[in-house]
């Protein structure tokens, strides 16, 4: 079995129980919606205009497009964390043993599962956040071939990223810590709301733990600032190196997971 066929079948799985309602679309759409109108209405308060100390990183005039294109990209990232967040239902629901004994690579098992939730969780926003560009301008694009550049490593950088914490989730038996460890710092120390040149040095150092931080770099600088490939390419360095270290810390981890799994488990549990 291929790494399609995986996808595939992890599609239609995700697709009948985690998508089988309308109103799970609808949320899909209202609710990142409402993150954005929350986080660009809470700076309305404050004093944005040159001469700010918020000017120097994001210009008022672009507050919206750093905004959109911040939550586009973690909505991304946001619903893989939720994919794998459910590994815990998998142990309640008596399947996680399937997917331990399904006879395939679990590493590519693992990555399949993230591509197949990433397809349907995000179509919807994605579309709601290519209407909010288009209709607030002041995009700035100085190649353009690099914005599906910056859409591919965006897609890559989020499964590569949902895959790792599908396999750290295959540890646990009560994921909700990792949950909260992975989902709101992620939001704030990524620069989704707030531009990451604008923290300490500390908050600096965490931001740059999380593959996001550097997408998101990529992605503003094509969409907003009209950087070319040459000025993106320390970021774009930066961001494989971090995806090769999760890959690596992947494969290690999938074969202590399946090694832990046949020494403590059985066909009920594991």
């Amino acid at each position: 079995m291929n790494l399609l066929s995986i996808i595939w079948a992890e599609v239609r799985k995700s697709h009948r129980h985690n998508f089988n309602n309308h109103l799970v679309y609808f949320s899909l759409f209202v609710w990142p919606a409402i993150l954005f109108i929350n986080a660009y209405y809470a700076f309305k308060p404050f004093n944005l205009q040159a001469g700010s100390p918020l000017a120097r990183f994001v210009p008022f005039d672009k507050l919206g497009l750093f905004l959109i294109t911040g939550y586009l990209a973690y909505i991304f990232f946001w619903s893989l964390v939720q994919s794998a967040w459910q590994m815990a239902y998998e142990r309640q629901q008596g399947t996680l043993e399937l997917l331990l004994l399904t006879p395939v690579p679990r590493i590519w098992l693992m990555f399949g599962r993230a591509a197949a939730n990433l397809i349907e969780a995000v179509w919807l926003f994605s579309a709601f956040s290519l209407l909010i560009i288009l209709f607030m301008g002041g995009v700035h694009v100085a190649e353009w071939w690099l914005v599906p550049v910056a859409i591919v490593l965006l897609v890559l950088s989020a499964v590569i990223w949902g895959g790792f914490l599908n396999i750290i989730f295959l540890f646990s038996r009560d994921a909700g810590v990792l949950y909260t460890l992975f989902e709101a710092p992620m939001e704030f120390f990524s620069g989704v709301r707030m531009p990451v040149l604008a923290f300490p040095i500390w908050a600096k150092s965490i931001a740059f733990l999380f593959p996001l931080t550097y997408v998101l770099t990529i992605l503003r600088g094509v969409v907003m600032e009209g950087k070319t490939f040459r000025d993106l390419s320390g970021s774009l360095i930066l961001l494989l190196g971090v995806l090769t270290v999760l890959v690596i810390a992947s494969l290690f981890l999938v074969r202590v997971a399946e090694r832990h799994a046949k020494e403590t488990g059985n066909l009920t549990l594991f």
